[in-house]
């Protein structure tokens, strides 16, 4: 009886693991493109997503700057993407926010998009990081 509960518990942890990374629920960080060097200046941000907008909806940073996107939706499951960096896309809900990291290490612009259909405005849902 003892190992059909303790496979029962092992399951039970298995199925738990999906849910645990680089989703805000425990608390992890997401980190796309190249590592930051030592030292290298940290840019918090904080972005709210709703039907159909981010706000903000462009973001400047400099140059050689780790910037770190704290997202938050206000209605309905979102997700996060900038779109020229591969692996970027962090889907996160209302009540389980996420943070990504992304050393912005060249001059120029980036799109970012919701990567999680979200209704019919969804295609709308763009915004831009603008390293200067």
């Amino acid at each position: 009886m003892k190992k059909k509960s303790l496979v029962f518990f092992l399951l039970g942890l298995l199925s738990l693991a999906p849910s645990l990374g680089g989703d805000g629920k425990t608390g992890e960080v997401k980190k796309v493109g190249n590592p930051a060097p030592a030292g290298a200046p940290v840019k918090e941000i904080e972005i709210s997503a709703k039907k159909y907008e981010f706000a903000p909806a462009q973001i400047e940073v400099p140059v050689n700057t780790l910037v770190r996107f704290h997202l938050k939706a206000t209605d309905r499951e979102h997700g996060f993407e900038l779109k020229s960096v591969k692996d970027s896309c962090v889907k996160y809900k209302p009540e389980q926010p996420a943070t990504l990291e992304f050393y912005a290490d060249k001059a120029g612009e980036l799109e970012f998009s919701c990567c999680k259909f979200c209704g019919t405005g969804h295609g709308k849902m763009k915004g831009k990081l603008v390293v200067k």
